[in-house]
């Protein structure tokens, strides 16, 4: 891992809230607005730094759009009569129309031939106002050009028209240094404090603003989320919607299988001598099997199975959790619905639902691998159950996919370049046209929802994604990330299905069944499709083919 980069991701989205307004909000939304909602976990990433950037670029654009908005209306107030102000709306709004749709991340391009065919219509209708500005503007009185001349040829002593014009064309010019200075101030911050391998930087910039909410009580939360790591049990996951696997990112290929155990007819093993078959035993076996892989660097990239992590947690619906709160084992999950939920359960309450697994409660093995700079995650969840007569196997893999292309353009930014006046020279003048957007910015207010009074609603304790997840695509960069994502998922799973095999045999049962099921998965022939919105649906064809690309969609999103 080379140095600097093990925390990129921290860095690329603390940029994203600056560079993208609608991330910054989606994070202060999902993260910061309901007390009673607990802190997901997200694999290599400070969230409380994210937020805390989050929360200030918020509080810089609502400034400058604040300052900008109060000097327009001077300006228009100035300059209403005056068909320069007309000629730069217009101007304005061809410009913003010809960069409709680029994504707000993104570096600035050059104008294409259509956008100049814009521009130069824009020019047109500018001269037709200054041509014809006589009939435009007169309205029982003298028009701006007819004034202004009047003015200069008979020498009118008050000038006031005159001076008025003057002033607004210079405060015009005054938003175009305060537009420009935004711009450079912002630059300067991307390229200064999330440029690559910068040192950790002080913490500067309000989290406060006269139209700014305050959310220091809530990014205090985040301060402590490592407050109890390494602390014995197992995380608790309390999840809102269709997706338990809060902060794993994307679901790949998953696979189950349910087999009839049958007692050998010639073993001659007494009962002794079995080997005890319980989802205990179970559980722990696989969990060596796996966790041996950490030996075998030789099988990753630059020994990334060295760092393969093996972890419990406990997943529950907040719904379900709500439905249940009369019971007395829900107050190991929510104490006090005025507090969030518990982050962790104790290894007496893991090892009851890991035995006796509930509707409301599920209890999983985890196999973590981080990978290209923890920029890429696989992590895989195991579910098992065994009795005498059957045994039930969940396999479902989920990759974590890189920050979007769009919030590494910090990387490309050149802390002396010019390009920050450029771009304050175009955001001037699409300023007329941008207004409605900044005034509903600065009207804009983050609340939590309303709530019936004497309702409790599930939605305040549940977590839905990660700053990780609001900052990925499913996509990769590169094919090396999608053939080491194939490749560790791959190894883990080999390790899996030979020890359940040996684990059955040593018990005294037949592996004929499960040999059969377990070549059926691994030919990829057993899959469990769909996504957070839509039904399960399961796929039964036997016969040997070819395994495609354990992805969701086109190779897992590869980019062509």
């Amino acid at each position: 891992m080379s140095p600097g980069s093990a925390d990129d991701t921290t860095r690329y989205l603390c940029a994203a809230a600056y560079l993208d307004p609608r991330f910054g909000t989606r994070a202060i939304t999902e993260f910061l607005v309901e007390p009673t909602r607990p802190v997901p976990p997200s694999p290599g990433l400070d969230a409380g730094r994210v937020l805390t950037e989050a929360v200030r670029a918020r509080a810089r654009r609502k400034n400058y759009d604040g300052l900008l908005v109060l000097l327009m209306a001077v300006v228009i107030g100035l300059s209403w009569d005056n068909p320069l102000l007309y000629g730069w709306i217009v101007l304005s709004v061809v410009l913003v129309v010809a960069r409709a749709g680029k994504h707000p991340g993104t570096a600035e391009r050059p104008f294409n031939p259509k956008t100049l065919a814009l521009v130069a219509a824009a020019v047109v209708v500018l001269w037709l106002l200054l041509a014809y500005s006589d009939e435009i503007f007169n309205s029982g009185s003298r028009s701006y050009s007819s004034r202004y001349y009047a003015d200069v040829e008979f020498g009118d002593s008050s000038g006031g028209d005159t001076a008025r014009y003057v002033i607004g064309i210079v405060l015009a010019v005054v938003v175009l240094m305060v537009v420009t200075f935004e711009r450079w101030s912002l630059w300067n911050l991307l390229t200064t404090r999330f440029k690559r391998f910068a040192p950790p930087a002080p913490d500067s910039g309000s989290l406060t603003g006269l139209f700014t909410e305050d959310f220091r009580a809530q990014l205090g939360r985040y301060q402590r989320v490592d407050e109890f790591a390494g602390a014995p049990g197992a995380p608790l996951v309390v999840y809102r919607g269709y997706n338990p696997f809060v902060g794993a990112g994307f679901r790949r290929d998953a696979w189950s299988m349910a087999i009839p155990l049958e007692r050998l007819e010639d073993d001659e093993a007494g009962p002794a001598e079995r080997r005890e078959l319980t989802t205990e035993s179970l559980y722990e076996e696989i969990r060596g099997a796996i966790g041996d892989l950490r030996r075998s660097a030789a099988l990753s990239p630059d020994g990334r199975l060295g760092g393969l992590t093996v972890t419990e947690a406990v997943f529950t619906p907040a719904a379900e959790l709500v439905d249940h709160l009369g019971e007395s084992e829900a107050a190991a999950y929510l104490p006090d619905i005025e507090y969030p939920p518990h982050t962790r359960l104790t290894e007496a309450d893991v090892e009851r639902i890991r035995r006796e697994p509930k509707e409301w409660a599920r209890y999983y093995l985890c196999f973590q691998v981080e990978t290209w700079d923890r920029d890429l995650v696989l992590t895989t969840f195991l579910h098992l159950a065994v009795d005498d007569t059957t045994l039930y196997v969940e396999w479902t893999p989920f990759m974590l996919p890189p920050i979007r292309a769009d919030y590494r353009a910090v990387d490309k930014m050149r802390q002396e370049s010019l390009r920050p006046y450029g771009q304050g020279l175009l955001g001037w003048l699409e300023l007329p046209a941008s207004l409605p957007g900044r005034i509903a910015n600065l009207a804009s207010w983050i609340r939590p929802p309303r709530r019936e009074a004497g309702v409790l609603d599930p939605e305040r304790y549940g977590a839905g994604s990660t700053l990780r997840e609001l900052g990925s695509v499913n996509r990769f960069t590169d094919y090396f990330q999608l053939v080491d994502i194939e490749r560790y998922e791959k190894i883990i799973e080999s390790r899996l299905l030979p020890t359940i095999g040996k684990l059955l045999g040593d018990a005294g049962f037949s592996t004929a069944k499960f040999d059969e099921q377990a070549a059926v998965v691994i030919n990829n022939d057993i899959t469990i499709g769909g996504d957070n919105r839509a039904p399960i649906t399961q796929t039964g064809q036997r016969g040997p083919r070819s395994r495609p690309p354990r992805t969701t969609g086109r190779p897992a999103g590869a980019e062509a």
